[in-house]
């Protein structure tokens, strides 16, 4: 039997539903009804590639990505949850901007060794536009996404996230395996600590924290 690989199954979907591929990234295109996406395979061969869904998510950029396959998998990530307005009710972009100034100086740098990512919680108002403008607004440098709100609330299930205010963020290598979690609003040199302590290579450090630290 022939493999069916992401290129295959692509060119495969974009042939026979063209319009609705398109659409099912939009926060506002629900395709409960439309069984290309349901059908859509589950990724394999991650360490949890069985936890997180394979589904189709977009960045304030545009840019489309199959969430596990693409952003988590064999990578060292943080991944964070907010949305347009719950900044104004529960902040945490302030606070992850300075975290991830401690990964770049400590760690490696962000966007190569290091993953971060933040999902919306709110997938029918916030459209990539938006989600551009409060990533610009908090100097937030890294990818924001949103999705069909189906795919968002599988995201967010995968990480036991409830609501539109969920104050955690999720830090994993997936790579071996590992996931820690912190508050999101926590001192930003304890939400950096556990990027460095999952890390491999030289990237691996036991601990950020010393005397000079805190």
């Amino acid at each position: 039997m022939k493999k069916t690989t992401r290129r295959t199954f692509l060119a495969g979907a974009a042939a026979a539903v063209p319009v609705a591929a398109t659409a099912a990234v939009l926060p506002d295109a629900v395709q409960g009804d439309n069984p290309a996406f349901k059908t859509c395979p589950r990724a394999t061969g991650g360490k949890n590639a069985h936890r997180f869904p394979q589904v189709l998510v977009q960045d304030q950029f545009k840019q489309k990505a199959w969430f596990y396959e693409d952003l988590l998998a064999d990578k060292l990530v943080l991944v964070s949850f907010t949305s347009v307005k719950g900044e104004d009710y529960y902040p945490v972009l302030n606070n992850l901007v300075k975290a991830r100034q401690i990964i770049e100086d400590r760690v490696g740098k962000v966007g190569k060794d290091v993953h971060m990512y933040t999902i919306t919680t709110d997938p029918y108002r916030d459209y990539p536009d938006a989600l551009k403008a409060l990533a610009e607004k908090h100097g937030a440098d890294w990818r924001f996404f949103t999705g069909a709100p189906e795919d968002i609330r599988e995201i967010m299930a995968s990480f036991n996230a409830r609501g539109s205010l969920y104050g955690l963020t999720w830090i994993g290598n997936e790579r071996t395996g590992r996931w820690i979690k912190k508050p999101s609003q926590l001192q930003p040199l304890f939400i950096a600590e556990p990027v460095a302590r999952l890390a491999t290579g030289k990237q691996h450090k036991p601990f950020l924290v010393d005397m000079h630290s805190v």
